[in-house]
Protein backbone atom coordinates (compact mmCIF):
# COMPACT_ATOMS: atom_id res chain seq x y z
CA UNK A 1 0.00 0.00 0.00
CA UNK A 2 2.28 2.92 1.19
CA UNK A 3 2.98 5.25 3.92
CA UNK A 4 2.64 8.71 3.62
CA UNK A 5 3.04 11.67 6.42
CA UNK A 6 2.24 15.07 6.06
CA UNK A 7 3.48 17.89 9.11
CA UNK A 8 3.90 20.68 10.59
CA UNK A 9 7.44 22.62 9.99
CA UNK A 10 8.00 25.83 11.10
CA UNK A 11 11.78 26.38 10.78
CA UNK A 12 10.89 29.64 9.20
CA UNK A 13 8.34 31.32 11.40
CA UNK A 14 7.50 34.04 8.72
CA UNK A 15 6.65 31.46 6.76
CA UNK A 16 5.32 28.31 7.92
CA UNK A 17 4.93 25.15 5.84
CA UNK A 18 3.85 21.32 5.43
CA UNK A 19 6.16 18.84 4.87
CA UNK A 20 5.64 15.54 2.78
CA UNK A 21 7.55 12.31 3.02
CA UNK A 22 6.11 9.54 1.51
CA UNK A 23 7.57 5.85 0.15
CA UNK A 24 7.03 4.79 -3.75
CA UNK A 25 5.83 1.42 -3.64
CA UNK A 26 2.83 -0.18 -4.79
CA UNK A 27 2.45 -4.07 -3.91
CA UNK A 28 -0.81 -6.34 -3.54
CA UNK A 29 -0.75 -9.06 -1.40
CA UNK A 30 2.73 -7.58 0.11
CA UNK A 31 4.13 -8.61 -3.56
CA UNK A 32 5.77 -5.57 -5.20
CA UNK A 33 3.99 -4.65 -8.27
CA UNK A 34 6.23 -1.16 -9.06
CA UNK A 35 8.47 0.80 -7.29
CA UNK A 36 8.82 3.78 -8.65
CA UNK A 37 5.37 4.90 -8.23
CA UNK A 38 4.39 8.68 -7.76
CA UNK A 39 2.26 8.79 -5.15
CA UNK A 40 2.67 13.08 -4.19
CA UNK A 41 0.99 15.88 -7.09
CA UNK A 42 0.98 19.51 -6.95
CA UNK A 43 -2.81 19.91 -7.70
CA UNK A 44 -3.20 23.55 -9.01
CA UNK A 45 -6.02 25.85 -8.87
CA UNK A 46 -6.31 28.22 -11.73
CA UNK A 47 -9.66 31.13 -11.71
CA UNK A 48 -9.60 33.23 -14.98
CA UNK A 49 -12.03 36.29 -15.32
CA UNK A 50 -12.84 38.05 -18.54
CA UNK A 51 -10.20 39.82 -20.53
CA UNK A 52 -10.79 42.69 -22.87
CA UNK A 53 -12.09 40.41 -25.37
CA UNK A 54 -14.88 39.48 -23.00
CA UNK A 55 -13.39 35.46 -23.22
CA UNK A 56 -12.15 34.48 -19.79
CA UNK A 57 -9.05 34.74 -20.59
CA UNK A 58 -7.06 37.11 -17.95
CA UNK A 59 -5.54 34.86 -15.06
CA UNK A 60 -6.90 36.59 -12.07
CA UNK A 61 -5.84 33.42 -9.46
CA UNK A 62 -3.19 30.95 -9.74
CA UNK A 63 -1.90 28.66 -6.48
CA UNK A 64 -1.08 24.66 -6.09
CA UNK A 65 -1.98 22.41 -3.18
CA UNK A 66 -0.46 19.24 -2.28
CA UNK A 67 -2.15 16.06 -3.09
CA UNK A 68 -1.52 12.96 -1.89
CA UNK A 69 -2.91 8.86 -2.03
CA UNK A 70 -2.65 5.79 0.08
CA UNK A 71 -5.08 2.65 -1.07
CA UNK A 72 -6.27 1.77 -4.51
CA UNK A 73 -3.51 3.25 -6.81
CA UNK A 74 -5.96 3.21 -10.03
CA UNK A 75 -8.61 4.95 -8.19
CA UNK A 76 -6.31 6.96 -6.45
CA UNK A 77 -4.37 8.22 -10.25
CA UNK A 78 -7.80 8.92 -12.22
CA UNK A 79 -9.43 10.82 -9.61
CA UNK A 80 -6.40 13.14 -9.66
CA UNK A 81 -6.40 12.99 -13.27
CA UNK A 82 -10.05 13.83 -13.32
CA UNK A 83 -9.90 17.24 -11.10
CA UNK A 84 -6.79 18.73 -12.69
CA UNK A 85 -8.60 20.13 -16.04
CA UNK A 86 -11.83 21.04 -13.33
CA UNK A 87 -10.17 22.76 -10.70
CA UNK A 88 -7.36 24.65 -13.14
CA UNK A 89 -10.75 25.70 -15.34
CA UNK A 90 -12.85 27.63 -12.74
CA UNK A 91 -14.29 30.79 -14.19
CA UNK A 92 -15.89 34.11 -12.53
CA UNK A 93 -16.60 37.47 -13.52
CA UNK A 94 -14.61 39.40 -11.09
CA UNK A 95 -11.42 38.81 -9.67
CA UNK A 96 -11.33 35.85 -6.79
CA UNK A 97 -9.65 33.68 -4.71
CA UNK A 98 -11.13 30.13 -4.14
CA UNK A 99 -11.53 29.21 -0.47
CA UNK A 100 -9.35 25.95 0.56
CA UNK A 101 -12.19 24.71 2.15
CA UNK A 102 -14.52 25.15 -0.87
CA UNK A 103 -11.94 23.22 -2.71
CA UNK A 104 -11.82 20.61 -0.49
CA UNK A 105 -15.68 20.18 -0.41
CA UNK A 106 -15.87 19.91 -3.97
CA UNK A 107 -12.87 16.97 -4.43
CA UNK A 108 -14.88 15.60 -1.33
CA UNK A 109 -17.95 15.01 -3.70
CA UNK A 110 -15.74 14.05 -6.51
CA UNK A 111 -13.96 11.00 -4.70
CA UNK A 112 -17.01 10.05 -2.75
CA UNK A 113 -18.68 9.29 -6.64
CA UNK A 114 -16.10 7.33 -8.07
CA UNK A 115 -15.25 5.98 -4.49
CA UNK A 116 -19.34 4.90 -3.97
CA UNK A 117 -18.82 3.67 -8.25
CA UNK A 118 -15.96 1.84 -7.44
CA UNK A 119 -16.41 -0.07 -4.47
CA UNK A 120 -19.36 -2.16 -6.23
CA UNK A 121 -16.63 -3.54 -8.69
CA UNK A 122 -13.38 -3.77 -6.49
CA UNK A 123 -15.44 -4.45 -3.03
CA UNK A 124 -12.98 -3.98 -0.13
CA UNK A 125 -10.10 -3.53 -2.54
CA UNK A 126 -11.68 -0.16 -3.33
CA UNK A 127 -10.09 0.98 0.18
CA UNK A 128 -8.37 4.98 -0.82
CA UNK A 129 -7.01 7.60 1.34
CA UNK A 130 -6.38 10.81 0.20
CA UNK A 131 -4.92 14.23 1.63
CA UNK A 132 -5.38 17.95 0.56
CA UNK A 133 -2.83 20.25 2.47
CA UNK A 134 -1.23 23.66 1.76
CA UNK A 135 -1.31 27.38 2.85
CA UNK A 136 -4.92 29.18 1.93
CA UNK A 137 -4.69 32.79 0.61
CA UNK A 138 -7.88 33.59 2.41
CA UNK A 139 -7.69 32.28 5.67
CA UNK A 140 -4.15 32.67 6.09
CA UNK A 141 -3.88 29.45 7.33
CA UNK A 142 -1.99 26.06 6.37
CA UNK A 143 -4.90 23.27 6.35
CA UNK A 144 -4.69 19.48 5.76
CA UNK A 145 -8.12 18.02 4.86
CA UNK A 146 -8.05 14.09 4.98
CA UNK A 147 -10.64 11.72 2.99
CA UNK A 148 -10.80 8.37 4.08
CA UNK A 149 -13.45 5.66 4.36
CA UNK A 150 -15.98 5.35 7.84
CA UNK A 151 -18.56 2.91 8.20
CA UNK A 152 -21.76 4.73 8.57
CA UNK A 153 -24.85 2.30 9.26
CA UNK A 154 -22.85 -0.25 7.54
CA UNK A 155 -22.08 1.20 4.21
CA UNK A 156 -18.89 2.61 3.76
CA UNK A 157 -18.66 6.36 3.20
CA UNK A 158 -15.48 8.56 2.29
CA UNK A 159 -15.23 11.37 5.20
CA UNK A 160 -13.14 13.97 5.53
CA UNK A 161 -11.01 15.40 8.35
CA UNK A 162 -10.38 18.94 8.41
CA UNK A 163 -6.71 19.99 10.48
CA UNK A 164 -6.28 23.17 10.95
CA UNK A 165 -4.36 25.17 14.08
CA UNK A 166 -1.52 23.23 13.58
CA UNK A 167 0.88 23.15 16.38
CA UNK A 168 4.11 21.84 16.61
CA UNK A 169 4.54 18.10 16.18
CA UNK A 170 1.08 18.27 14.34
CA UNK A 171 1.57 14.90 11.39
CA UNK A 172 -1.59 13.05 9.62
CA UNK A 173 -0.46 9.46 8.36
CA UNK A 174 -1.47 7.87 5.71
CA UNK A 175 -1.08 4.53 4.76
CA UNK A 176 -0.56 0.62 5.99
CA UNK A 177 0.42 -0.22 9.59
CA UNK A 178 -1.08 3.20 11.10
CA UNK A 179 -0.57 2.12 14.98
CA UNK A 180 3.26 1.22 14.29
CA UNK A 181 4.24 4.06 12.49
CA UNK A 182 2.19 6.66 13.80
CA UNK A 183 3.84 5.78 17.26
CA UNK A 184 7.10 5.78 15.92
CA UNK A 185 6.29 9.26 14.53
CA UNK A 186 5.19 10.23 18.16
CA UNK A 187 8.51 8.69 19.43
CA UNK A 188 10.79 10.51 17.05
CA UNK A 189 9.14 13.82 18.02
CA UNK A 190 9.97 12.89 21.11
CA UNK A 191 13.39 12.49 20.87
CA UNK A 192 13.41 8.57 20.75
CA UNK A 193 15.85 7.00 18.20
CA UNK A 194 19.14 7.74 16.69
CA UNK A 195 18.23 10.16 12.96
CA UNK A 196 20.48 12.74 11.90
CA UNK A 197 17.71 15.20 11.54
CA UNK A 198 16.76 18.20 13.62
CA UNK A 199 13.08 17.86 15.05
CA UNK A 200 11.43 19.47 12.50
CA UNK A 201 12.04 17.50 9.83
CA UNK A 202 12.06 13.89 11.92
CA UNK A 203 9.25 12.45 10.09
CA UNK A 204 11.32 12.00 6.83
CA UNK A 205 13.93 9.83 8.62
CA UNK A 206 10.78 7.49 9.68
CA UNK A 207 9.77 7.10 6.16
CA UNK A 208 12.98 7.01 4.85
CA UNK A 209 14.00 4.39 7.67
CA UNK A 210 11.05 1.89 7.01
CA UNK A 211 11.72 1.85 3.17
CA UNK A 212 15.45 1.06 4.08
CA UNK A 213 15.26 -1.82 6.04
CA UNK A 214 12.31 -3.71 4.58
CA UNK A 215 10.56 -4.44 7.92
CA UNK A 216 6.96 -4.01 6.37
CA UNK A 217 6.56 -5.23 2.53
CA UNK A 218 4.17 -3.03 1.51
CA UNK A 219 6.44 -0.30 2.41
CA UNK A 220 9.57 0.82 0.12
CA UNK A 221 10.76 1.63 -3.01
CA UNK A 222 12.34 4.94 -2.73
CA UNK A 223 11.92 8.51 -0.59
CA UNK A 224 9.40 11.05 -2.03
CA UNK A 225 9.27 14.58 -0.79
CA UNK A 226 7.28 18.10 -1.05
CA UNK A 227 6.79 21.17 0.69
CA UNK A 228 3.61 23.19 0.71
CA UNK A 229 3.90 26.74 1.48
CA UNK A 230 2.19 30.29 0.59
CA UNK A 231 3.79 29.90 -2.41
CA UNK A 232 2.36 26.57 -3.39
CA UNK A 233 3.45 23.43 -3.68
CA UNK A 234 6.64 21.98 -5.03
CA UNK A 235 8.34 18.68 -5.08
CA UNK A 236 11.60 18.06 -3.87
CA UNK A 237 14.50 15.94 -5.54
CA UNK A 238 16.81 13.74 -3.42
CA UNK A 239 20.04 14.73 -3.02
CA UNK A 240 22.58 10.93 -2.74
CA UNK A 241 25.77 10.86 -2.22
CA UNK A 242 28.34 8.78 -4.55
CA UNK A 243 30.03 7.40 -2.24
CA UNK A 244 29.63 8.47 1.44
CA UNK A 245 31.58 11.29 3.44
CA UNK A 246 32.52 12.63 -0.47
CA UNK A 247 31.08 15.79 -1.97
CA UNK A 248 29.96 14.03 -4.87
CA UNK A 249 25.96 13.64 -5.51
CA UNK A 250 23.50 13.32 -7.43
CA UNK A 251 19.93 14.58 -7.75
CA UNK A 252 17.24 11.70 -8.21
CA UNK A 253 13.46 11.77 -8.47
CA UNK A 254 11.77 8.39 -7.34
CA UNK A 255 15.41 6.76 -7.29
CA UNK A 256 16.28 8.19 -11.42
CA UNK A 257 19.47 10.83 -12.07
CA UNK A 258 17.75 13.59 -12.88
CA UNK A 259 21.16 15.32 -14.72
CA UNK A 260 19.39 15.93 -17.32
CA UNK A 261 18.45 18.28 -20.01
CA UNK A 262 15.25 18.92 -22.26
CA UNK A 263 16.49 21.56 -25.31
CA UNK A 264 18.29 23.95 -23.21
CA UNK A 265 16.74 23.74 -20.23
CA UNK A 266 17.72 21.17 -17.25
CA UNK A 267 15.18 19.80 -14.75
CA UNK A 268 15.10 22.70 -11.93
CA UNK A 269 13.91 20.85 -9.17
CA UNK A 270 15.37 21.54 -5.66
CA UNK A 271 17.17 19.06 -4.41
CA UNK A 272 17.47 17.87 -0.17
CA UNK A 273 20.04 15.32 1.49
Amino acid sequence: MTAIVIWLNNENPANPSLWIASDSRVSKHDTTLIDDAVKIFALPIVCRSPGKEGFFSHLSYFHTYGYCFAGNTLLGQNTFLALIPLLSNLATVERYIPQMSDVADFILEYLSRAFDDYKVIAREQAAIEVALFGWCHVTNKQHIFHYHPNRENNVWRLKCEHHTDLKEKSFVYLGDHKPEMRQKIKDAFNGNGEYDQPLSRIPRSVIEEQIQNGTYASIGGDLQLGIADMFGFRPFAICKFRVHGESQADLTYLGYDIHKTVGDAFIGLQGMH
